[in-house]
């Protein structure tokens, strides 16, 4: 079977074949429950938050990996591993081109890049088994937001999430931990 280059088709592709959610409910428990208090107190502080994604199908992770790791340079195309169902040719004769395909994928799918992720999208993510949502948060000024315990903390808004340090304290109070290398990715474990 002839294998088709990467590129927008395979945004398509998996658009309709390799769906992400980005639905709260389809996370597993007990992270759906810790989610939903940890945004529910967020919404009450007067933040706005925008879920990108909660669970993803792991021939998404697939694409997601390898065009990340193509498209910037950081992997030849020929190291791409293959995926049974995924029939991409990674590799087009060219570097030039394969890294321009792969760079197609990366602005379909909206993919966070340096400096806002220094990491690949894992093949093997949180978001399969449904332990990670990928979230926005935005607000104004300073947030006066409840722990799980009650009690209050002042979380000043900072332009990158990953250095805010004091957001990340309380999301933990709700089992709910920041990847300080991947702005949205919130997780059970911090990966």
């Amino acid at each position: 079977m002839a294998k088709t280059k990467s590129g927008t088709f395979w945004v398509t592709w998996a658009n309709a074949h390799a769906k992400n959610s980005t639905s709260v409910d389809d996370l597993v428990e007990p992270f759906r429950a810790n989610a939903k208090a940890f945004i529910k107190a967020l919404e009450d502080a007067g933040a706005t938050i925008d879920v990108g994604t909660t669970t993803r199908s792991d021939k998404r992770a697939y694409l997601f990996h390898w065009c990340w790791l193509i498209g910037l340079g950081k992997s030849k195309p020929s190291e791409a591993t293959e995926m049974t169902g995924v029939d991409i040719e990674w590799d087009h004769g060219d570097d030039a081109k394969s890294k321009q395909g792969s760079k197609e994928m990366i602005d379909g799918f909206g993919l966070a890049v340096p400096p806002s992720s220094t990491n690949a999208p894992a093949l093997q993510s949180n978001h399969t088994p449904g332990k990670a949502i990928d979230m926005d948060i935005a607000w104004k000024g300073t947030l006066k937001i409840k722990n799980k315990d009650g009690t209050e903390a002042s979380v000043a808004f900072m332009d990158n999430v990953n250095k805010n340090t004091a957001l990340h304290a309380v999301g933990e109070t709700y089992g709910v931990k920041k990847l300080v290398t991947d702005a949205p990715h919130w997780s059970l474990d911090g990966h």
